[in-house]
């Protein structure tokens, strides 16, 4: 993987440490569902889309050795969610990817998948966008090119693959931030479009960043 932040490096280390059969993300996966449901025309709340992190969904109670372990998890999901929001606030987006150190190729693809996944939760939302200026639209055209590159799915000629396939580490962050400006403008424009929300620290007795209304170590953060 590229050179991460030490909060980064500390959240992959409490990813890998779920059960093995708990089928939660890594780091570059996380950071590509981040960053889908951040420039998601509708708001997603953490309640929907935090289970999916450690391999759960809505209805799954997540599975950590204590509360502790969930605490941290959590809290660290929530600063890079935070993070992220900021830097596309910024303009200065930059995707986490993995890194293949023996031919020194960036492996995007793992961040496209995060990104599809988030892309999953509103398709209907997503289908707006198609309906938007042409730099929304184009940017969202070339990240489902991309899943469908990933996926060994795509109609593109050989040759277009391969260029896509090159260029995508750059292009992925442009996009992103594209459709971000776009759903800001949405929003600024009187659109139902509501702005992310910022979440902080989260302390076992406050309330969950989830949205049930409960406290957090009843909730998430249970045991």
């Amino acid at each position: 993987m590229q050179s991460i932040p030490r909060r980064l490096k500390l959240l992959e280390k409490k990813l890998a440490s779920l059960p093995a059969d708990s089928d939660g993300m890594l780091v570059s996966e996380l950071d590509g569902f981040l960053a889908g449901i951040l420039v998601c025309p509708d708001l997603i709340m953490p309640g929907e889309w935090l289970p999916l992190v450690w391999g759960g969904d809505e209805e799954t109670a997540p599975v950590f050795e204590n509360a502790r372990q969930a605490e941290q998890l959590v809290g660290l999901v929530m600063e890079h969610y935070n993070a992220t929001a900021n830097d596309l606030q910024s303009g200065c987006y930059a995707p986490v990817f993995e890194v293949d150190a023996r031919h020194d190729e960036t492996l995007w693809e793992l961040w496209i998948e995060g990104f599809e996944t988030a892309m999953q939760l509103r398709p209907d939302s997503w289908a707006a966008v198609l309906k938007g200026n042409e730099k929304a639209r184009m940017a969202l055209t070339g990240l489902v090119m991309l899943i469908d590159i990933a996926h060994a799915e795509s109609d593109l000629a050989e040759q277009e693959v391969q260029e896509l396939t090159e260029k995508a580490p750059d292009l992925i962050p442009a996009w992103v931030e594209i459709l971000n400006a776009w759903r800001v403008s949405q929003h600024l424009a009187g659109q139902p479009v509501a702005p992310a929300p910022a979440f902080g620290k989260v302390g076992r007795n406050d309330p969950c960043p989830c949205g049930s209304g409960k406290k957090y170590k009843k909730c998430c953060g249970l045991n």
